[in-house]
């Protein structure tokens, strides 16, 4: 299978590494400089949870370079998504499926509509991984990978995928309610990314912290509100707990908002508590806990976006400031 990784960051390079270990795959990565460089001359390294490894694989830095694909995963950030896949519908009008791993929702539709195809996968993933040099990623915590389709057509597919990231090594199963899949993991993530990324702390210091805890049930119980409304069913009967839990099981993890804010990137906010509010503002809910924290969360990054340059240090909150703030909204 002829496998095209497009947003080849930590993720996208952890899962195509591992991927070209199957007998006649072929993977093309596709991402940024330095890092595609660096792959290319000196190779791709996995270090971490799942052992050090050394893999030498193609990378380009121009998807239009890519002729043809059976696979695209599509792991760049949600608000790429709309620019990667254009630059890739030759490959999908020629035939290739789409599995998106990314975080937030709305996605899946996003790349149907664009792109005029049900051949769209999903997946959630709770790996961990860096990178933490240019062609040099590091794997932090092995978790859970769930995928499944929308498309009911596509389930034959999602079970041959399933089968072949079980075979080089990932946690994976299929499921039937990929919604409730996303969803679930959007609660997990409305709740503890944006106070680890406000306040700066690692998920088990913000599980460690009772008025931290407080704040992260707060905001998934109005983002339940939503939920519920919109007839969701949940992969679990407790997203609070289900939540809290996978803040004690993966404490050392800076989540993926906070790195983006220590990087000056931009966040993927928008997609997960800016689709809240949206969504709970169309159907008449009050979500002013998600609004304060995305409020917090655009303010800071719109400072450092204006001139990414800058050397000044991110100010994070203190837990008082964060808990003083939400309380008063």
């Amino acid at each position: 299978m002829k496998i095209v990784v497009l947003g080849s960051g930590a993720i996208g390079s952890l899962y195509g590494a591992f991927l070209s270990t199957i007998e006649n795959n072929k993977v093309i990565l596709v991402g940024r400089n330095p890092h595609i460089a660096a792959i290319r001359s000196k190779g791709l390294t996995i270090r971490g949870v799942m052992g050090e490894h050394l893999f030498h694989l193609d990378a380009v830095d121009d998807v239009s370079e890519v002729t043809e694909a059976d696979l695209i995963l599509l792991t760049t950030k949600t608000y790429d998504t709309a620019s990667a896949i254009s630059a890739a519908k030759h490959l999908v009008d020629a035939g290739a499926f789409i599995l998106i791993i990314q975080n937030g929702i709305g996605t899946e539709q996003l790349v149907a509509d664009t792109l005029r195809t049900t051949r769209v996968l999903r997946a959630t993933t709770c790996m961990g991984a860096v990178r933490t040099a240019p062609g040099v990623v590091t794997a932090t915590g092995c978790g859970l990978t769930e995928l499944g389709s929308r498309f009911p057509e596509n389930y034959g597919f999602v079970e041959m995928i399933t089968a072949m990231l079980k075979d080089c090594g990932f946690d994976v199963q299929s499921s039937p309610n990929i919604e409730g899949v996303v969803w679930t993991k959007t609660l997990v993530n409305c709740g503890i990314n944006p106070v680890g990324a406000l306040t700066g702390l690692t998920n088990g210091e913000v599980y460690k912290n009772h008025q931290l805890r407080v704040l992260v049930v707060r905001l998934i119980e109005e983002a339940m509100e939503v939920v519920n409304a919109l007839g969701i069913e949940l992969t679990t009967k407790d997203p609070v707990r289900y939540a809290l839990g996978t803040a004690k099981a993966t404490g050392n993890n800076i989540n993926s908002m906070l790195q983006d804010i220590l990087a000056r990137k931009r966040t993927e906010i928008d997609a997960i508590t800016g689709e809240i509010i949206r969504l709970g503002k169309e159907l008449g809910i009050d979500t002013p806990s998600n609004e304060t924290v995305y409020a917090l969360i655009k303010a800071i990054e719109t400072e450092y976006l204006k001139d990414p340059t800058r050397s000044t240090a991110i100010k994070h909150l203190a837990v008082d400031e964060l808990v003083d703030t939400l309380i008063t909204s």
